[in-house]
Formats: C-alpha cells, structure tokens, sequence
C-alpha cells in the first residue's frame, strides 16, 4: 500500500508513470507530461503555433480525383518525393492509384504524375512509402480488392534507378500496411502494418523484420500477443529507436490514447502492447527522431475519437516523457466534395528531416494534400 502510495505521489509530481519494479522505459510506455495538453482549452490545447513555411502538393477540384490520403515522403539522389492515395469519390474506393510529386527544396513541387495503378486491374491502391536501397528507390503500395481486410489484401513494390521509372511491380507480402519498411542501424529492415483475413479473429497488427537489404524479400514474422483484440481496429505501427537495446512502437486504438509496446531483440518480439497516457484521437501519427537525438510524436491529440482538427508536434529528451508541443496546423477546415470515410481536419502526417528543416507531410480533409517545412532550430531545447 505504501509502494503504491508513493508511485501516486511520483506521478503527481512529475507526471511520469511508475511501474512497479520497472521503470517506464522498460515497459515501452511513453507519457505525456501532465502540464502538456490543457484540455480546457478545446481548439488549441493551450499551445502555441509553431512557424512554419506551408505549401500545397494536390489540391482537388470537381473535375479530377476529389480524395487523397496516405501521403509518405523519401529523400534520393538529392531530391525529395512524396507519394499519396489518389481516389475519384471515395476512401479506398476501387480505381484508386497513387500519384507522386519531386522537389528540390520541399516547398517547390513538380506536377503530380501517376505512379502505380491495380496490377491485376481490380482492385485500390494504398500508399505506403519509399525505401532508399543503395542505388534504388523502391515505392512499396497495398493493393486490396475494395475490402482493405479482404484476405488477398497485400503488399507490392516497383524499383528505380532515377526516380522517373520503374520496374515492373512485384508482390511482397499479404497485409494491409501504410507505412515502408524502416531501416535499423545494422540493416534490418522492419515492416508493420495489419493482418488481414481469418486471421483477424486472433490478431491486429501484422509486425515483420528481415535482414535482407531490398525489402522484398526474407520476411520473418515478429511474435506480439495483442491483449484485447476489442481496443484494435487499425493499429497503424510507428516506431522509434529508445536505445541501443529497445524499440518503442506505438498502435493507433479506440482508447484514445497511444499504446506502446517494447522490443528487446530488434524486432523479433513484442511485448503486449499497454496503454499510455498520450492522447490520440484514432488517426495515423508519425514519431522518430531529430539529429540531435530528441524523439518526435506528430499527431491528432484531441479527446474526441477522429477529431482531425488539431496536428500537432510532441518533442521527448529522453523517449519517455514528452514535455515539449506545438501547434503544426489547426486552422479551421472544410471539406468542399463529401466521400464516403472523408473527414475534416489535417491528418495522416509523415515526416522527413531534410537539412536544416524537418518536412511534414498530411492529407487536408482527405482531398488536398500539404506540406509544412519547419525549421529544426524553432524545435531546439534551450534548457
């Protein structure tokens, strides 16, 4: 009664959550830090915007495709490409592609083009994102048959040598999966995302690590055991390197709030994923880490569920606590064409650190899609 007595006290003071014989750390939890988000005030949370230079990569209109979503950035032989989700109507609609546009500073783009349709002519593209594999660029997209769980639901991939053309697409995995795989220093390659078919009665996320450069193939499953399968439906992994010996990856849920779960074996284990006190509002987030070693967290804190209205930054010295945020969008937005699945608000983000400036990327009402380039000395910690 004591012990607990004290972990109560410790989390009143420093907002920091103490598990019982281990620390945060060891447990994978992340935490916001109490004073963080002030939740009296709705619109903003009490944050400050930060500076931002905006620019706009797609911007629908009644006479092209009216949905985007799924935007994913790389950077190859010294320029910036951003791919996204391109549909007539609808989310995930059949027809769906993916188109792409290049940059050379990130606010300048290029025309979008299209980079990959259905190969078998049937079905909806999902953007997942880029690999840069030595001397090749591979774009990696999920092809579903207009069921994003439908069990044929997978995983494909082209190649290029200059970012212009491409090889012919070649299937890689079944799943549903938005984010690329990512590198670990030492090459290992992770890939996560969701399981699809029969084996969602048991299963949610749909975790992968290899040893082979390409990423195409030499997938081995990772072992997790979800816990309530009832707190699941999308879980769209994100992960961080905490330390030399643990990753962090983070779940998407209808809690409202982040869970986390920890590897110790680079990938090959996951322990059960548990709730943090990190407010999420049920969307896509995007986390890693700055060049001076300070993780991100980009994401829709808002307490109601799919409430996309606020994108905000999150910053952590030590991986565990964050006690830093700001504003990245939070104007007011309206969709101008309705579609099925469509929501207001600045969502899905993916990042970039590119020079000087770190690039994140979001869908705007999931019809348009943006660009902010923030400057990495506005996001320094000057204590």
């Amino acid at each position: 009664m004591f012990f607990q007595r004290l972990c109560q006290m410790i989390v009143c003071v420093t907002g920091v959550v103490v598990l019982a014989g281990r620390t945060p750390a060891a447990d994978g939890v992340i935490q916001a830090h109490q004073a963080l988000f002030d939740r009296s005030q709705p619109k903003t949370l009490g944050l400050q915007t930060i500076p931002g230079e905006q620019t706009l990569l797609y911007r629908a209109t009644k006479d092209s495709h009216r949905f985007c979503h799924h935007p994913n950035l790389v950077r190859f032989n010294g320029r910036l490409y951003c791919m996204w989700s391109n549909g007539l109507t609808n989310e995930d609609d059949l027809g769906q592609r993916i188109l792409y546009a290049d940059s050379e500073n990130g606010l300048d783009w290029s025309t979008p083009r299209e980079l990959a349709i259905d190969p078998q002519g049937r079905g909806a593209c999902v953007s997942t994102g880029f690999l840069v594999n030595g001397s090749e660029l591979t774009v990696f997209y999920t092809v579903t048959v207009g069921q994003n769980f439908h069990p044929e639901t997978a995983l494909w991939a082209k190649i290029s040598s200059d970012g212009r053309n491409w090889g012919q697409p070649q299937r890689v995995t079944s799943g549903f999966f938005i984010e690329a795989p990512r590198r670990l220093p030492g090459s290992r390659l992770l890939l996560c995302g969701e399981n699809v078919g029969d084996a969602r009665e048991s299963k949610r996320m749909r975790l992968f690590y290899s040893d082979r450069s390409g990423g195409l193939d030499g997938w081995l499953e990772a072992t997790i055991t979800p816990g309530n399968l009832k707190n699941f439906g999308y879980t769209e992994p994100g992960w961080f390197q905490r330390n030399e010996d643990e990753l962090v990856i983070l779940f998407r849920n209808n809690s409202g709030f982040l869970y986390t779960s920890s590897s110790f074996d680079r990938g090959q284990s996951w322990t059960v994923p548990v709730k943090s006190n990190f407010p999420d509002s049920r969307a896509r987030f995007s986390i890693g880490k700055l060049p001076d070693g300070t993780v991100f967290l980009i994401n829709n804190p808002l307490p109601k569920l799919s409430d996309r209205s606020l994108l905000t930054i999150a910053l952590s010295r030590d991986g565990v606590v964050f006690d830093r945020a700001f504003i990245i969008r939070g104007e007011p937005t309206k969709m101008r064409f309705p579609g099925r699945a469509k929501l207001d608000g600045w969502q899905y983000p993916c990042t970039l650190v590119h020079g000087s400036h770190i690039l994140v990327a979001y869908s705007i009402n999931k019809e348009d899609v943006g660009l902010t380039r923030i400057a990495l000395s506005d996001l320094v910690d000057s204590r």
